[in-house]
């Protein structure tokens, strides 16, 4: 799994990573510290997930976010915050933020980061099979229209 963590403390990207490796992921973690460095990765190389700190230097992560969703197939994207502040997270969770997790319970991080990855995937799936669908009725009017035209000609 490559994960993006756009993070400006050091300590706090120790942690994620020592974190991750003790619940035993196998995960490739590059961390970022300013919204520059992090859109240009995102535009370098596809992630699974994005972890960020909400809190940062001059932005705060739903700027990051902003960046994410103009990618055609956004990963999922996890705040992890100190004081992220009840209103700032709703706000967040509305605009579409997978899930948000205070530093406090970082321990929980592995099964936030693996939810979010399976919530992911069912709308990939989900979205897939509906454009699916709007083929499948696509070719069957177009079907129906042949049959309805050779009918009115014969």
């Amino acid at each position: 799994m490559f994960i993006l963590h756009l993070e400006d403390s050091r300590a706090d990207q120790r942690l994620v990573q020592q974190c991750l490796r003790q619940a035993g992921m196998h995960c490739h973690l590059e961390c970022v510290e300013n919204l520059q460095d992090f859109t240009r990765r995102l535009h370098a190389q596809s992630f699974d997930v994005v972890v960020a700190d909400y809190y940062l230097p001059g932005f705060t992560a739903m700027q990051a976010w902003e960046v994410l969703q103009q990618l055609k197939q956004p990963p999922p994207f996890v705040l992890l915050s100190g004081a992220i502040g009840e209103a700032a997270a709703v706000e967040a969770m509305r605009q579409g933020v997978s899930d948000y997790l205070l530093k406090d319970d970082m321990a929980r991080l592995p099964h936030v980061l693996q939810r979010a990855l399976e919530v992911a995937e069912a709308r990939r799936l989900r979205q897939e099979a509906t454009q699916a669908l709007e083929r499948s009725q696509r070719q069957l009017a177009e079907l129906t229209e042949h049959l309805q035209q050779s009918i009115e000609q014969e």
